[in-house]
């Protein structure tokens, strides 16, 4: 299970490696049966748990095995999803480069993974480059009353679903993600009140997280999940199980599944 990164790089989440399940995940929609999609996150935290470095950035804590290996788990879904904030702070851009292409398309129909985005108030950086891939490729997902500038419609497919509490109802955008556009594994990157939003309601099957070597601090910095109060101390906390374990000097990548254990 603790395997050095480089002596087997090249079977390192590869996609008989991972083994995602495309049946769907059953769970409860409005008190009915419905399906959505095999859902991981993939996040690197410094050693004292931050997500940030300085202003929102990430500044520091990815090195090139991290980014390498975060380009091979892009490889390897339908479609990457983030926040708004991360948008707007992150050069997010989930594409997959050439030399995974390839390797890709013997799974999968579409070379690069649809990147989609999802916005409570629709503030999103229109200069943005994740943008440039074109309307086929990228989705914005916003409430039903989201008002939004003419310029979207033109660089992304617009769905709008319900809200409480100002809140987009995460179920169904996963029920729709899954029957109508057949996402099937779905990667989310964040950020940190996106990854509570799921995880806190069920809403999760794997974490791939990269420890990074350094220590942050600072009240500021965001942590991996974030969440209002005590964030999640108050129910039973989510179990995970340890699937796999690589290293890179001092630098650990780890798999871990969601269990109900």
């Amino acid at each position: 299970m603790y395997n050095s990164f480089y002596s087997s790089h090249d079977r390192i989440y590869n996609f008989e490696e991972l083994a995602f399940p495309t049946e769907g995940v059953e769970f409860e929609l409005n008190d009915s049966p419905a399906k959505r999609p095999y859902i991981a996150f993939n996040m690197v935290s410094s050693v004292d748990g931050k997500a940030t470095t300085y202003q929102g950035k990430l500044t520091g804590l990815g090195s090139r095995p991290d980014r390498l290996l975060m380009q091979r788990l892009r490889s390897q879904f339908d479609a990457v999803l983030a926040g708004g904030t991360t948008l707007r702070q992150d050069a997010f851009i989930p594409t997959v480069p050439p030399e995974l292409i390839e390797e890709r398309q013997k799974n999968f129909s579409q070379p690069q993974p649809v990147g989609i985005v999802i916005s409570n108030s629709g503030n999103l950086p229109s200069e943005h480059r994740f943008w440039n891939a074109g309307k086929d490729l990228r989705i914005a997902l916003l409430g039903q009353d989201t008002s939004v500038e003419p310029w979207l419609d033109e660089k992304a497919q617009i769905f709008r679903f319900p809200t409480k509490d100002h809140q987009i109802d995460l179920k169904q955008v996963l029920s729709m993600l899954f029957e109508q556009l057949g996402i099937q594994r779905l990667l989310v990157e964040g950020g940190p009140a996106l990854n509570y939003s799921l995880i806190s309601q069920g809403l999760a099957d794997e974490l791939f997280l990269t420890l990074s070597p350094h220590i942050v601090g600072g009240a500021d910095n965001m942590t991996v999940v974030g969440g209002s109060g005590y964030g999640l101390g108050g129910t039973d906390l989510p179990n995970l199980k340890l699937r796999s374990l690589y290293h890179h000097e001092s630098e650990l990548f780890l798999r871990y599944q969601f269990t109900t254990i």
